[in-house]
């Protein structure tokens, strides 16, 4: 009864494996705005002063969360193609290929609907906003273009702790229950095919 969960599990590390090479792919053709090696360099300085004593824990933070805000600025149009792929991928990719992605092929998984009949672009759709970071990172991308830094950086923070819980849950009730949180969401399950 928990092989399932094993092969859902190993599914997802499949998908992601595929999706991380495509977003390196993708993000070459990707501008950036902003000189990430410098950013990524005073990263570096920042941890060797906390290390040998220089600066403190509230200052290495502070630093870290500047850099970190900046970095997202520079790149955020990757991360705009990053949820389009997720849902291109999780969502419309899936719909059309039996409720199945290339790692539950593999793996004979296959998503349907509680009364067993094919699931549908909206049931995917509402599936795939929690455990792939699809929501979190869309209205993260809004708040990086339209608010403050430390609006942004506080609300990061609190749908990281959010998402990072229902990710937890998620795990907990599909090894019990066989079905996560983005299941009852959507009325799917996930069967053997």
């Amino acid at each position: 009864m928990k092989k399932i969960f094993f092969k859902r599990i190993l599914a997802y590390v499949i998908d992601c494996t595929i999706l991380f090479f495509v977003m390196v792919l993708v993000n070459l053709f990707i501008p950036v705005f902003g000189d990430i090696e410098e950013l990524n360099a005073r990263l570096t300085t920042s941890m060797d002063n906390y290390t040998t004593g220089e600066i403190t824990m509230d200052e290495f933070v502070e630093e870290s969360n500047d850099i970190s805000y900046n970095l997202m600025k520079a790149t955020y149009i990757s991360s705009i193609a990053g949820i389009v792929i997720y849902i291109l991928y999780f969502v419309v990719f899936q719909a059309y290929n039996n409720g199945q992605t290339l790692g539950k092929k593999w793996l004979k998984l296959q998503v349907i609907k509680m009364d067993n009949s094919n699931v549908d672009i909206n049931s995917l759709l509402r599936r795939s906003l929690f455990p792939y970071g699809i929501l979190v990172n869309f209205i993260l991308v809004i708040l990086l273009l339209f608010t403050s830094k430390s609006v942004y950086l506080n609300i990061n923070t609190i749908l990281s702790n959010i998402q990072t819980i229902i990710i937890f849950i998620t795990l907990i009730m599909m090894f019990i229950k066989e079905r996560g949180v983005h299941d009852y969401l959507a009325n799917t399950k996930v069967i053997e095919a």
